[in-house]
């Protein structure tokens, strides 16, 4: 009997050995890897565009009418993080999106990816598109490049909202689900440029609200965008300039330069982010903030909690003065450092 268990037990090792070889070796070799005109088929159909600005072609997408709405989306994903948001707001709002390099699939960029050049690029596709003032919707690290964008071009941005928004050094404590913490550390070992599919859902699953399941066209675009050439070297070069200006200069103080109204989403369940809303809302010197928590809301509150979100953001847009909000209001804050404050 106890020969027969071991037999048992080996076999079914050597097949699980061989599943993971079958996996590993071309995962290994690159035959996973997304491929551009694919991505571009599935990602950027009408209304989507390619506009090349300081020969960097930038992925943006336009649609709606009215005053228009620029969208920052957050770090590993792209501008479709802003779907549901769009479909809800269209049809008041003229909205923009973009992939701010290095995500999604704007660049590549000669120029390296940092919080302000991404906010540099970001002004320049503007005013290739015609847009002098705008409002502007971001979260997580967009809202650092919104932030600094308004710094460089005071007076240009009419109201902002913002959900997900890291003035203060992300949790350096927060508890990453097991097996994230395991899946990194192996792919970082031996195979550091590609993630599988499930990596990405546990992502999603970890920083959502409990129980939260994300839906999976999201868990498929941020695996699909994330394993284009060079995608992860290339965040990885992002997020090790924005952990440097963390640990070396005051990010939030980016904050006191925003003279336009201001809308804090505060999603409490949201582990990134770890300290209360009282500590942003400090950050604003020049400017009113209204603040919405959300009890149970992680860090997608666009797709946990769509319907309510974008009536909130619905109701600030139209409660501020988009057309008349005078760029003079600029003067109370100083020109900035094209480097400060940036994450």
């Amino acid at each position: 009997m106890t020969k027969r268990i071991v037999r048992v037990v080996g076999i079914v090792l050597l097949i699980c050995g061989l599943i993971f070889l079958g996996w590993f070796i071309p995962a290994k070799a690159g035959w996973f890897a997304s491929d551009r005109e694919a991505m571009v088929e599935r990602y950027a159909q009408p209304p989507s565009r390619l506009v090349t600005v300081d020969g960097v072609p930038i992925h943006v997408r336009v649609e709606g009418k009215g005053f228009p709405v620029v969208m920052f989306h957050g770090t590993g994903v792209n501008l479709h993080e802003w779907d549901p948001l769009a479909e809800r707001l269209k049809d008041d709002f003229t909205v923009v999106r973009l992939d701010w390099p290095p995500y999604g699939l704007s660049g590549p960029n000669p120029r390296g990816y940092t919080t302000p050049e991404a906010a540099r690029l970001a002004g320049r596709l503007l005013d290739e598109l015609g847009y002098k003032r705008f409002a502007t919707v971001a979260t997580s690290n967009g809202s650092n490049v919104a932030l600094t964008l308004n710094a460089m071009e005071p007076g240009r941005v009419a109201a902002m909202a913002f959900s997900i928004i890291p003035l203060e050094r992300p949790s350096q404590t927060r508890k990453v689900d097991w097996k994230i913490r395991a899946a990194a550390s192996f792919h970082e070992a031996v195979m550091p440029e590609y993630h599988p599919r499930i990596f990405y859902r546990w992502v999603f699953e970890d920083t959502g609200h409990k129980g939260w399941t994300p839906p999976d066209y999201l868990v498929r675009m941020m695996y699909d965008m994330s394993n284009l050439p060079k995608a992860i070297e290339n965040q990885k070069s992002y997020i090790a300039d924005n952990a440097r200006l963390f640990k070396t200069t005051d990010v939030g103080a980016v904050a006191g330069k925003v003279t336009a109204p201001v809308l804090l989403q505060w999603c409490w369940e949201d582990t990134i982010i770890s300290q209360g809303p009282e500590a942003s809302v400090r950050r604003f010197t020049n400017t009113d903030v209204k603040v919405i928590e959300y009890p149970h809301v992680g860090h997608w509150p666009m797709w946990e909690i769509p319907d309510r979100f974008a009536d909130d953001i619905r109701g600030f847009l139209k409660s501020v003065d988009l057309e008349g909000t005078s760029a003079a209001q600029a003067d109370s804050a100083a020109q900035p450092d094209p480097a400060d404050g940036a994450a």
